[in-house]
């Protein structure tokens, strides 16, 4: 293995030592290098084959993992300079995997040396440690853990920067972000760039998740009032009500999970000091560009340190510190608090800035800005002062007092060179003005924003403005199902409430149902004629739907409003040039970009309108100044082969796509040529596609625009010929492919396509959408099954016969044994249920399977009264959890009391109490760890009574009748097996 870790002390002296005769000087520089790592890895696979329309549809979960390791190579990228060591991983979601303060050897974020994957992310697999970049929609996003593209290179100012990038296909949106090191600074920044390539609105969610180590006394600088919870809940911080100081990581030893999102003051930083080792980090951006500022703890019970062992090997526990565009990772129940959801509109770039770097020997930590950070407190009568320059300061360290100066002294610091002082004095810190040079770290004054932090009590949302804003909050959460659900209601109580009609026309163009779309934006442009959404909305029906005066028209009207005028001026462009009217064009697209100057897709549009007219200089200089800041742009690399008519071009082109599911961005950008009537261009793109059904039925639509007609057939057939496992389309322009597909050829998968291309934005999936889906065909695809038994799982008729079919098809598959069988126990057939199991016990299993299935097992078990040979199971298992996970610690505990039951009937009360007090343990097996103050009154009280009952004594009725009022219902039933 490389070493991840700088050289030991001695060998640094010694090699210093032997430089130092030679060398007199030595320019900062800094460098960028693709490596490889041997790294210990816990593997994660076994892709989820079954659908699963929803949020993240087309994304599928992954639920093999494994407490075994392997060694395994992985690509990382180092960014170096004289002060700080980087380290990427592109192959992993793009995480920054951790980064070294060099002097020191200290991580001041925090560096896994094993991969250990678990299941934590909303596809399973998730790594700890490290910066993780997530967009779209609350949670670990679906790319955490999955190859990124990425681009490095040497900027002409001496820095160095990695691009990573990638698409999210739940929203159709893209991300980038450039991280950067320069050459004399002790910084790296993130530049985050965001794109919504969409003409609709979408979900707005962006964090960076930053972990750091737990150990060493640490303390959370963030600075703040109050912290509010994933639902808008409200804390008082940094000291709650029973005066623990939340701040410290060591006093946050009650409770289970923690989730901190810090605000009431505005500061541009928030960091971390370990105490222990006099070092700190510290993350920077202007407060606009950053509201939101969280902690987030395991917990410090074993409840939470069952995590160490499970993340890592030898690194020991971290916390993770985040930073959100909005001011909380806002659940559902949010949106009844003032932090709702927001959505991304159409075309929008959006971008900001961040800095992350150590802080060195303050002895804590107070201010930061990216020139340096400070410790200044007071004590015993004494003003002390510790900076740690980040950048070169030559400026003069001055603090006033009101009008007062009462300290100056003039800096000359190198990167990470720490001053110190102090001076007597006695009054309030947040009185002082503290500058450094003209740089303001402090302003003297109350930085408290007084935020409203609690919804209005007098807010009905049964009203039409609630009714309407569920709904819109709903949407911006992409749960387009029960938002069309509540403006369906709204719109029959009261039909004249527009911005519901206008919703009602964006849901239904989500859906690919362009009529309704059409027909609920007419409704409200009849009552008002330059509603701007419902213009635009209408536009891009008509454009859809190739109708260019009506979409021109539309377009125009919308483009009056600020809001649409960038999104309905690009579109008119779009349809200039289907009509190649290229001087329109032309005229167009500087509008476009004079409203939004980063509109990702105009300027390539303008470099493709500069080709048509045999513009070609200066569109391969257009298409090159777009790679200077967007090198991850797929499109525009594809253009240049145009220009070009190159080989090394489109193979470049190709290379530079390095993405999971690399066949989705073919398609994407091959989409956008369509759309522009450049059929040609599409098909190029896609010849140099990876094969995928997505792919072939894509260039059988083509080849048919071009007139090719058997290659159209070809291309379809093979297609059709194509296995359907993990093809999940998605577009609704996919689906529009498809209906003309089966006009070509019926086949029972095109239709499974096409109702999955709807499925994840379309209610009421019935018993009648899978009798067309089949056609009278018998399909021989058990995911097929399996997704339909699903769907019709309240039609036990038809559920079983659809997973029957599926376990016909695939008896060794450990799904379709487990769905089965829950349908046979949930259904009165146990027996069944349990043949399954003792039928594929006989069979090689991976570990998931043998954990998943056994807690299944034991479960069945329970069901058939064996409760004993269900306790011996768990007890043989290694359950690998997913985030939060219990279910199997509360399995184990109610089979052991129902054992207990069954012996205290027999009188057997010394084995029975054995059994009672195995229920309130917890085998970390299990895959939970014992939380503070677990609940074990059933249990003490159990325990008590057989005592009582060999005593032959009675139990107090009144201690009986308050513990009745105080268990859950389960345990009360769990208490009756005892009367």
């Amino acid at each position: 293995m490389i070493p991840l870790r700088f050289l030991l002390k001695k060998y640094i002296l010694i090699i210093g030592f032997l430089l130092v005769a030679n060398v007199t000087t030595t320019a900062q520089q800094a460098t960028i290098k693709e490596t490889t790592q041997r790294l210990k890895t816990y593997a994660f696979s076994d892709p989820n084959p079954v659908p699963k329309p929803g949020k993240i549809y087309p994304y599928f979960r992954f639920d093999g993992f494994t407490d075994k390791p392997v060694m395994k190579d992985w690509k990382f990228i180092e960014l170096e300079n004289d002060y700080i060591k980087v380290y990427i991983t592109p192959e992993i979601g793009g995480k920054i995997w951790g980064a070294y303060e060099k002097s020191t050897d200290f991580p001041f974020v925090y560096f896994n040396h094993v991969v250990k994957f678990r299941d934590v992310a909303m596809r399973g697999a998730w790594t700890s440690g490290g910066i993780e970049i997530n967009f779209g929609d609350i949670g670990h996003a679906p790319t955490v853990s999955a190859p990124v593209d990425y681009f490095t290179r040497t900027n002409s100012d001496g820095s160095v920067s990695c691009f990573l990038g990638a698409w999210d296909w739940s929203a159709r949106t893209r991300w980038m972000v450039e991280v950067n090191l320069p050459k004399d600074k002790a910084y790296f920044t993130t530049k985050s760039h965001w794109y919504n390539a969409t003409p609709l609105e979408t979900s707005y969610y962006h964090w960076l998740n930053a972990g750091f180590k737990a150990a060493g006394n640490l303390e959370f600088v963030f600075p703040g009032t109050h912290y509010v919870g994933h639902n808008g809940e409200v804390g008082t911080w940094p000291r709650d009500s029973v005066g623990r100081n939340l701040n410290f990581y060591e006093q946050n030893n009650f409770g289970s999970y923690k989730s901190y999102h810090v605000l009431g003051k505005q500061t541009d930083f928030y960091g971390g000091f370990w105490h222990n080792d006099n070092m700190g980090f510290v993350r920077y951006s202007p407060y606009h560009e950053k509201l939101g500022k969280k902690i987030w703890i395991w917990g410090l019970s074993r409840q939470g340190m069952i995590w160490d062992k499970l993340l890592t090997d030898t690194d020991g526990q971290y916390v993770e510190l985040q930073s959100g565009r909005l001011f909380n990772q806002a659940s559902e129940g949010s949106m009844y608090s003032p932090f709702k959801h927001l959505s991304f509109m159409p075309y929008t770039h959006d971008s900001w800035t961040e800095y992350w770097f150590p802080v060195k020997q303050t002895r804590g930590l107070t201010h930061a800005t990216p020139r340096g950070s400070m410790n200044v407190r007071g004590a015993e009568n004494w003003l002390k002062i510790d900076y740690c320059a980040v950048a070169s300061v030559q400026d003069t360290l001055k603090v006033w007092e009101g009008n007062r100066a009462i300290f100056a002294k003039k800096l000359n610091l190198k990167p990470l060179q720490t001053f110190r002082d102090s001076i007597r004095w006695t009054g309030n810190i947040e009185s002082l003005k503290i500058l450094v040079g003209t740089e303001i770290l402090a302003n003297g004054h109350s930085n408290n924003t007084e935020r409203p932090l609690e919804a209005a009590k007098t807010f009905d949302w049964k009203s039409d403005y609630g009714i309407y804003l569920h709904a819109k909050d709903l949407m911006n959460q992409r749960n387009y199902i029960d938002s069309d659900s509540l403006l369906q209601h709204l719109l029959q109580k009261s039909p004249s409430f527009k911005p519901a009609q206008v919703l009602k026309a964006e849901l239904a163009y989500v859906r690919g149902d362009m009529a309704e779309a059409r027909e609920e934006a007419d409704l409200t442009l009849a009552n008002n004629a330059y509603d701007a959404k419902a213009n635009f909305i209408a536009g891009i029906v008509y454009e859809r739907q190739k109708q260019w005066v009506a979409a021109k028209d539309r377009f125009a009207t919308a483009s009056l409003d600020p809001t649409y005028r960038g999104a309905a001026l690009y579109h008119l462009a779009k349809i200039a040039v289907h009509e190649k009217d290229y001087a329109k064009a032309s005229e167009l697209l500087p509008q476009v970009l004079e409203r939004q100057a980063d509109h990702w897709d105009a300027k390539v549009l303008k470099v493709i309108v500069l080709r048509l007219t045999q513009k070609h200089t200066l569109a391969l200089q257009k298409a090159k100044e777009i790679l200077q800041n967007d090198p991850l742009n797929h499109w525009v690399r594809f253009e240049i082969a145009q220009i070009t008519q190159q080989t090394e071009d489109k193979k470049l082109a190709s290379e530079m796509i390095r993405s999971e599911l690399p066949f989705e961005t073919y398609l994407e950008v091959a989409i956008e040529y369509e759309k522009l009537g450049l059929y040609r261009e599409s098909l190029d793109v896609l010849m140099s596609s990876p094969s995928h059904p997505a792919v072939a039925l894509w260039k059988a639509f083509l080849w048919d625009k071009l007139n090719q007609k058997n290659e159209s057939e070809r291309a379809l057939e093979a297609a059709i010929v194509a296995s359907p496992e993990g093809i999940f389309p998605f577009r609704n322009e996919t689906a529009a492919v498809l209906r003309w597909a089966l006009t070509q050829k019926p086949h029972w998968k095109l239709r499974y396509y096409l109702h999955l291309s709807e499925a994840a934005v379309r209610p009421n999936v019935v018993l009648s959408d899978f009798t067309e889906i089949e056609g009278g065909e018998m399909p021989d695809f058990a995911p097929y099954y399996l997704y339909k038994a699903e769907v019709l799982k309240t039609d036990k008729i038809h559920a079983k016969a659809a997973l029957e079919k599926a376990y016909e098809l695939t008896p060794n598959s450990w799904r379709t044994v487990k769905t089965l069988s829950d349908f046979y126990a949930a259904n009165g057939e146990l027996p069944k249920a349990l043949a399954l199991h003792e039928s594929f016990s006989k069979l090689p299993k991976q570990d998931h399977e043998v954990y998943i299935l056994g807690q299944q097992r034991a479960q069945l078990l329970k069901a058939a009264r064996r409760y004993k040979e269900a306790i011996d199971l768990m007890k043989s298992l290694t359950i690998l959890p997913n985030e939060g996970a219990s279910g199997a610690h509360a399995l184990f505990r109610e089979l052991n009391i129902r054992y207990a039951a069954d012996l205290f009937k027999n009188k057997k009360y010394k084995e029975a109490k054995l059994f009672l007090t195995q229920a309130e343990t917890w085998p970390e097996n299990l895959g939970s760890g014992e939380p503070y103050d677990p609940d074990n009154r059933l249990t003490a009280f159990l325990k008590k009574t057989i005592d009582l009952k060999m005593a032959k004594k009675a139990v107090d009725v009144n201690e009986t009748t308050q513990l009745a009022k105080q268990l859950s219902k389960s345990d009360l039933g769990l208490w009756e097996l005892f009367q």
